[in-house]
């Protein structure tokens, strides 16, 4: 049977919001996969497919048709200012991150080498090594407590990242408390000693 907009078949389909709870319900009816429990299921019904094709049909040739010269013009100008805008907000966090990150480490030291002098004619230089891995079990446990707040800001990236690229809409992994929470764990993470980069995250 043919759709309304004359294209594919259940394009322009009508959706029933009952569809959705009885697809939940199928899905929470579902046994969990051989060798992992019940809670470790992923929730399947968050994780939504994205069409990045756009539907040639009868009313979309309409629109392109009224658009005028000036629009095109006005469209494309505008996602030239849209990418200009990214990468220097992209450039402007990556510069405060490793303006903190520098910061932070300065501070690290100079308070470690204030009581390494302090402590060293008494032979309590052991006191200034638990003083320097306090610091660093502080930063630790700032960046914990972000990646707590918001799970998909842990780890680098990338793989969201190439899912969303691939038209696999991971909940949560392009807005605003992301991006918060990977920059401020990026920096507190680096700053207290891990072997992590802030490149992965930048591209995220």
């Amino acid at each position: 049977m043919a759709s309304p907009c004359n294209c594919i078949p259940g394009c322009c389909k009508k959706s029933n919001p009952e569809d959705g709870e009885q697809e939940l319900h199928i899905l929470a009816d579902q046994p969990p996969p051989m060798g992992h429990a019940a809670d470790e299921a992923l929730p399947r019904k968050d994780y939504e497919s994205l069409n990045y094709d756009q539907c040639a049909n009868v009313p979309y040739r309409r629109m392109i048709k009224r658009l005028t010269e000036k629009t095109f013009i006005y469209q494309y100008l505008l996602r030239w200012i849209m990418v200009g805008a990214i990468g220097a907000t992209t450039g402007f966090i990556a510069f405060l991150i490793d303006f903190v990150v520098r910061r932070l480490t300065d501070w690290k030291f100079d308070i470690v080498q204030k009581y390494l002098y302090m402590w060293a004619p008494g032979g309590n230089l052991v006191l200034s090594l638990l003083l320097l891995a306090g610091i660093n079990a502080g930063f630790a446990l700032v960046a914990a407590i972000l990646t707590a707040i918001e799970p998909v800001a842990a780890g680098s990236g990338i793989p969201e990242i190439k899912c969303y690229l691939n038209g696999v809409k991971v909940p949560h992994v392009v807005r605003l408390r992301t991006l918060v929470s990977k920059a401020v764990g990026v920096l507190f993470s680096v700053a207290g000693g891990f072997f992590v980069g802030k490149e992965g995250p930048m591209i995220h």
